[in-house]
């Protein structure tokens, strides 16, 4: 049986693993974006271009160092 704390401990592990291993799918300081749709690199001209449209906006965030 585990205790609460002992639960918090492991889910705290686990999501710290995730965050911080690299994802093989994506590779770590990639400057260009996945291929599929046009990607737009700035928030404005995509919430811009989303308003006139009618459209949701997808953002595909990566972290590079």
């Amino acid at each position: 049986m585990q205790t609460p704390a002992l639960r918090l401990l492991v889910a705290a592990a686990a999501l710290a693993a995730a965050l911080l291993l690299p994802s093989p799918a994506a590779p770590g300081g990639s400057e260009t974006p996945p291929k599929g749709p046009p990607w737009v690199r700035t928030f404005g001209e995509a919430q811009r271009a989303a308003l006139a449209e009618g459209k949701p906006i997808f953002v595909y965030m990566t972290k590079t160092h």
